[in-house]
């Protein structure tokens, strides 16, 4: 069964236990993340996840702060550190990808409400030098749902996948893409008369490196998400250190963050022990991050984040209730570990 599935099934459940009976133990401490917050989703985003609105995120902070002490940096580190239970209940909030939004939208309700947080970020993208390739794949997913792609267009880009997979449809591929089909999305956007040098011009997607430095600044963690958010699962183990080693010196050089904290693009699944043990001997992290939501991990400065923006579940309430209860369910059959193989 899926963690989707289980969710699904434990969520009615969730929803009638008070929030204490369902914290224990050495996860008092959670690690929610977003990547982004709009009250109209972006075109680059729209295709990918769902997009909460500023009311619902101003919602979810306000349960999470109702339920849940917000967590200094010293706190965190400290925690992964000893690998203990802490005494109260803390949440710590971090955000993916270096988004625009982080620093317009994000940024200052946090402030506002005097809560800490992580952004981490992607080189490759600060000052809007790169588009990420699921952001290609979305902006070409809105343009295919609009309805105004000529047929002679579409059968084209089909021509194109078709080199590569001759069994997928245009859609499903689109969904799909990796970070190798870089050329192909750029060939896609041709046929559909998408320029993204021009939306990266116009759009500007990514916060500058003088908002990021602003947001140090103010008081929130900088952490890296790799060179350029590749798939780490698809990546030989010399590919994944190159990438964790060339996007910390990016930040010390150019940020230098107090404290040296990594999340793994997408997700820590199919990455070897030896990365975890190569990073911690040679002191490439004091803390690193997955998003398998509330499991056990045998790294105690890895830490487990909680995805929050659920096309299924649309309030913080509902999914940390549901998450802790799969996290019990899993523990009784021997699954609330995890495995990275």
């Amino acid at each position: 069964m899926s963690r989707q599935q289980i969710q699904t099934l434990l969520s009615p459940l969730a929803r009638m236990l008070p929030i204490e009976k369902l914290v224990s133990g050495k996860h008092r401490f959670i690690f929610p993340f977003w990547h982004v917050v709009s009250d109209i989703p972006p075109a680059h985003l729209s295709q990918l996840y769902r997009v909460p609105s500023v009311s619902d995120f101003i919602r979810d902070l306000g349960f999470l702060q109702k339920n849940f002490l917000p967590a200094t940096f010293d706190q965190v580190v400290n925690y992964a550190s000893s690998g203990n239970s802490p005494g109260e209940k803390y949440f710590f909030p971090t955000f993916d990808d270096g988004l625009s939004e982080c620093f317009y939208q994000i940024a200052p309700i946090l402030k506002k409400k005097k809560i800490n947080a992580a952004f981490f970020i992607n080189p490759e993208f600060i000052d809007n030098k790169m588009l990420f390739h699921r952001h290609k794949a979305s902006l070409i997913l809105n343009r295919l749902s609009s309805g105004k792609v000529k047929s002679t267009a579409k059968t084209e880009a089909e021509r194109i996948i078709h080199q590569k997979n001759t069994n997928i449809s245009l859609e499903l591929f689109l969904r799909q893409s990796r970070f190798s089909d870089h050329l192909i999305l750029n060939q896609l956007a041709e046929v559909f008369e998408i320029n993204f040098r021009e939306f990266l011009a116009q759009e500007k997607p990514y916060m500058t490196l003088s908002q990021i430095l602003q947001l140090q600044a103010d008081g929130f963690l900088i952490g890296a998400h790799g060179m350029d958010h590749r798939e780490f699962f698809e990546a030989s183990e010399s590919e994944i250190m190159d990438q964790i080693k060339f996007s910390h010196n990016f930040l010390k050089e150019e940020i230098n963050p107090p404290i040296k904290a990594f999340a793994f693009p997408y997700t820590d699944f199919g990455v070897p022990d030896s990365v975890f043990e190569q990073a911690n001997q040679f002191n490439l992290w004091n803390l690193s991050f997955g998003t398998a939501g509330i499991k056990d991990d045998k790294w105690d400065n890895h830490l487990q984040r909680i995805p929050m923006e659920s096309d299924d579940f649309r309030d913080a309430r509902q999914i940390i209730r549901t998450e802790y209860l799969a996290y019990f369910l899993k523990k009784a059959l021997g699954k609330n570990k995890v495995s990275r193989q």
